[in-house]
């Protein structure tokens, strides 16, 4: 046994291990190797330990562990020599594996090892190791051997894999003077490599240790931090000690605002900004970008840029005008009201100097009202009032009375009184015939994904189609390379079965010219996904995984969104047939809506070609329809229609009164008929195949209360079902029709919250059975995809006006008393919007009675909706409803729990 060499790696000490090593002959080279690899470098008998305190013995015996492997490879010579230096081991089944002492070339060990090579070069067999080592992600290479492989010729430049590499840090295997002694000797690394985290993004949000020396660190050795700290230390002594970061990073920065990256990771950007301290000059070089990322939604983020363009609003630069026209998609921004003030501001000062001409702009002023802060709503009011006070601004303001607070709720009082007059129904209707005017051109088609991809709306994706359609012949031919972006930007994010993966699925058909819709072997990439996690490639696993899951997505568009599926496979039809005809169910009118006059023309100009419209598009575009709202040129031209689908359309339009059935047309006749007349029952319906689906013959109403269960293992109980609310109908009824194309009865699948505005934009008017479908499954213990269901849609419906009519008051009621205060203050507004208006609450006040008075949503919730300060309408609903609980709890065998709070309220009144 080599004792010296023993001694050298016990006390870790690098430059004797070498020096011994180095002076073997062949024979004492092959005899120490096999003396001392099968030594463990964490037992103290092996390699006995001194002078190490207790405190410091892990990092100590993780040094041990690299100074044997070092040891080993030290005494390699050619490619037959690395066998011998591979360890063997068991696992804890007893089955044999090897150990490479090679994973030394992981950690930040980095001199040591380049000395060796320096000594003994390893060309003849450095490839053979480069070969595993490379693509091993989990003790791999560190970033200091790969880039001096990489400037040996030995590996090629992956600028991906390489920036990954550098600032992805794991446990205590970096240390932050080691990196930036590297750095500094190798600057051409930092540009092509550690400048680039602006656009490649990495796991620099994860937890890890590191080893630094910096007296300023802000985290100590045996602390734990983001690994984003790990790169501001680095970052600050790397200009410490004399590095000039290219200004140019400056403007990259700023850029990678626009990502769609998990927010603490923009928050890192930001916070590089601030310390990097743009200039004015560099700001208005790059003040489009910052008006870009007011778009983006991120409040703090956001917030940052928002003071970047206070800082050169007042330069003669400074473009206003675009400004102007970006500040508004910051409006919804939330927990910001500083920073939209200061935009605000920034408008009353140009103002003043140049009065505003575009009367419109007040709409999208007002969406600020629904910010709760007092003085942003004053400063918006004082805009409102000094430039944009024509007729018609109480329509503009109405619909958010409810937000309104201090001198903003003052505003309606001072309006003329024939103005003020007008309803809030009537405000929102006239809001919502705002025309959709994106005017794309072929040039900024496809730069118009980006907006799709962060609005997924109705407004957008199916504005896309449309285009795309029409202007087909003046696309640019390097289309695919254009389209590459945003398939990446889609697979950054985690989306679930909805618009999104159904976007991604057409632009990958598109891309790849295929005249349907793909479909992925998602069985095949899973088994490559497990293959990459054997072989340790975690990295390459994750990104195909990425792609698996928004090919999942992609594969049961077809049950969960059909529509859009539908939409996908028709625009690739008319690619390919060089068919220009436009899309019938885009919208014109925001959010969702389309005017008849419009859909008219459309109409004539597919008779006049003699092509048939899709079935499908036509009922989308009918359930959009502006119908109480058709000019005469409107009914004028839809006189001269001659299609099948004719007298349906005059029958929607008020040309006809009578129902011309056409068994071919029929999802189609059993929309319009329900839209038109809401309340009515039509048994012209009873002799034909639809007959039982629901909202057909009669309004959509379902049943719900307390069935019995047997369960597997053969015990009997009750559970509270909604029937046709999604988890009983797509889990238990399989007998029902699901035709998806009748919109009034969601005979489509069900998709998950985050869809709900595209999906309530196929049937504004008539949403009942959509919002039955996101009911939550029980009163308490719901999961966050139940919160979602019980939040989301009726977010949507609150938002667009949108009303109930039928069983749709069981999903208000049963959000009124759901578990989650959000949902209750919710449906409140909702129910308050609606007894101002008229509406005829009398199947809400009977449900409610009755899943209180049957025990199943806690009383406890509804005595909280009576201690609100309510209007006296609003009181004497609530009233109604103990009225009816009360005589239904007269039928029940057992008095609910907290039944005396119900009996108090009556008693007090």
């Amino acid at each position: 046994m080599n004792q010296p060499l023993i001694t050298a790696i016990a006390e870790g000490d690098f430059s004797a291990i070498l020096n011994i090593t180095s002076q073997l002959t062949d024979s004492e080279r092959y005899e120490t190797i096999a003396a001392i690899k099968g030594l463990s470098p964490y037992s103290e008998t092996d390699f006995p330990q001194k002078n190490v305190d207790k405190k410091d013995t892990y990092r100590h015996k993780d040094r041990v562990f690299h100074a044997l492997n070092y040891a080993l490879i030290t005494m390699v010579r050619e490619e037959s020599d690395i066998a011998k230096v591979m360890i063997d081991k068991e696992n804890y089944f007893g089955e044999p594996y090897q150990k490479n002492p090679y994973a030394i070339l992981g950690s930040f060990y980095f001199e040591p090892v380049i000395n060796y090579f320096t000594q003994f070069p390893p060309d003849n067999y450095i490839k053979k190791v480069l070969k595993e080592r490379y693509n091993k992600e989990i003790d791999g290479l560190s970033f200091g051997f790969q880039w001096y492989f990489y400037k040996k010729g030995w590996i090629p430049f992956d600028e991906e894999r390489f920036v990954k590499n550098l600032l992805e840090v794991s446990m205590f295997n970096r240390y932050v003077t080691a990196d930036v002694n590297f750095l500094l000797q190798n600057p051409e690394a930092i540009e092509k490599v550690l400048l680039q985290l602006y656009r490649i993004e990495t796991k620099v949000l994860d937890l890890s240790k590191w080893k630094s020396d910096n007296p300023s660190s802000k985290i100590s050795t045996s602390g734990v931090a983001k690994v984003t700290t790990y790169w501001d230390e680095v970052f600050e002594l790397l200009v410490h000690y004399g590095y000039s970061i290219p200004r140019g990073f400056v403007g990259q920065l700023l850029e990678s605002l626009l990502n769609q990256w998990k927010k603490p990771h923009l928050d890192w950007h930001c916070r590089l900004l601030k310390w990097l301290a743009p200039t004015k000059a560099e700001l208005l070089t790059h003040q489009q970008t910052l008006f870009a990322v007011l778009g983006t939604g991120v409040g703090s983020v956001v917030k940052t840029v928002m003071e970047y363009i206070v800082s050169i609003a007042n330069v003669q630069k400074f473009d206003f005008e675009s400004f102007m026209q970006q500040f508004p998609l910051a409006f919804t921004v939330e927990k910001q009201p500083k920073a939209l003030l200061q935009g605000v501001e920034i408008l009353a000062k140009e103002f003043k100097k140049h009065a505003p001409t575009d009367l419109s702009y007040r709409e999208q002023l007002a969406v600020l009202f629904t910010q709760p802060d007092v003085k942003l709503q004053k400063a918006v009011t004082d805009l409102l009032t000094t430039y944009f006070a024509d007729e018609g601004l109480a329509e503009v303001v109405a619909p958010y009375k409810d937000y309104l607070k201090g001198k903003a709720q003052e505003l309606l009082v001072t309006l003329s009184p024939s103005e003020n007059s007008e309803n809030s129904q009537t405000a929102c209707a006239a809001r919502t015939l705002t025309p959709i005017t994106h005017n794309l051109t072929p040039e900024k088609l496809l730069f118009f994904l980006g907006d799709c991809i962060r609005e997924k709306s109705a407004a957008t994706i199916d504005v896309f189609f449309d285009a795309l359609v029409r202007l087909q012949d003046q696309i640019p031919t390097d289309y695919v390379a254009q389209v590459k972006p945003y398939l990446k930007q889609l697979l950054a994010r985690e989306w679930s079965m909805g618009t999104m993966p159904l976007l991604y699925l057409f632009l990958d058909s598109w891309s790849n010219q295929s005249i349907e819709p793909l479909i992925y072997d998602i069985d095949k990439e899973w088994k490559e996904i497990r293959r990459l996690y054997k072989e340790e490639k975690y990295s390459q696993a994750d990104k195909l995984d990425k792609l698996r899951v928004i090919h999942y997505g992609a594969n049961k568009a077809k049950e969960t969104f059909p529509y859009l599926f539908h939409k996908i496979a028709h625009t690739l039809k008319k690619l390919k047939e060089k068919d220009t005809l436009p899309l019938l169910a885009t919208p014109t009118h925001e959010p969702f809506y389309i005017e008849a006059e419009i859909l008219v023309n459309k109409l004539l100009q597919y008779e006049a070609q003699g092509k048939a419209p899709d079935l499908d598009d036509l009922i989308v575009a009918c359930n959009r329809l502006l119908f109480w709202e058709v000019s005469a040129a409107a009914k004028e031209k839809a006189q001269q229609l001659k299609g099948d689908y004719a007298p349906a359309i005059q029958y929607y339009l008020d040309l006809t009164d009578k129902i011309q059935l056409n068994e071919a047309l029929l999802p189609l006749w059993t929309q319009i008929t329900r839209l038109k007349h809401t309340d009515a029952e039509f048994k012209v319906f009873e002799t034909t195949q639809a007959k039982d689906i629901l909202s057909v013959v009669k309004p959509f109403y379902i049943r719900y209360g307390w069935e019995k269960r047997t369960y597997a293992n053969g015990e009997v109980g009750e559970e509270f079902t909604y029937h046709c609310n999604h988890y009983y109908k797509y889990g238990k009824d399989k007998s029902r029709p699901t035709l998806y194309n009748y919109y009034n009865a969601n005979e489509g699948g069900r998709s998950f919250a985050q869809e709900a505005e595209y999906k309530l934009s196929l049937n504004p008017h008539y949403p009942d059975a959509l919002l039955c479908a996101y009911i939550a499954p029980s009163a308490t213990m719901n999961e966050a995809d139940n919160i979602r269901d019980m939040t989301l849609p009726l977010e949507a419906v609150l938002r667009y006006d949108l009303r109930v009519r039928h069983s749709g008051w069981l999903y208000i009621g049963a959000c009124l008393l759901f578990e989650k205060r959000p949902s209750r203050d919710l449906a409140y507004e909702y129910i308050c919007q609606a007894i101002a208006h008229g509406e005829d609450l009398s199947y809400l006040k009977t449900y409610l009675s009755q899943v209180l008075a049957w025990d199943y949503l806690p009383i406890p919730r509804f005595i909280e909706f009576l201690d609100r300060p309510n209007p006296p309408a609003v009181k004497a609903f609530g009233k109604e409803v103990i009225a009816l609980y009360l005589e239904e709890v007269k039928k029940q065998d057992k008095l609910p729990r907290n039944h005396k709070k119900m009996t108090s309220i009556v008693t007090n009144d």
